[in-house]
């Protein structure tokens, strides 16, 4: 299964839509979308299109939750399919992250009063 990264900017949020599977051979996509696309320190994780997604993955958003929020910013997840919820529910991280259930409900919050 490949890997299929959109990116967008919603509301000074830089959203990027990530379907197909996020595991050890696609990982360094989204690393690599990520390195390029997100410039400021607020950023959307579009998983709606996410089937799948092993520990790499989820080592890659933990790492960019701790990178932006260490420079004032915020990394939220939004759209969650059940296995990926699950996979953050399993690991603890499920409160530790910014979850919304739509992209829109992510980039409520203008960068500018986002915490």
């Amino acid at each position: 299964m490949e890997l299929n990264v959109g990116s967008e900017v919603q509301r000074g949020w830089r959203v990027l839509a990530v379907a197909g599977e996020l595991d050890i051979d696609t990982v360094p996509v989204l690393a690599a979308r990520l390195d390029a696309d997100v410039t400021g320190a607020h950023a959307v994780l579009d998983l709606a299109g996410l089937q799948f997604m092993d520990s790499t993955g989820l080592a890659l958003v933990l790492d960019w939750h701790r990178r932006l929020g260490e420079a004032g910013g915020q990394l939220r997840i939004a759209a969650t399919q059940a296995p990926v919820r699950r996979l953050f529910e399993l690991a603890d991280v499920a409160q530790v992250l910014s979850l919304h259930e739509t992209v829109d409900a992510a980039v409520q919050e203008s960068v500018d009063t986002a915490h």
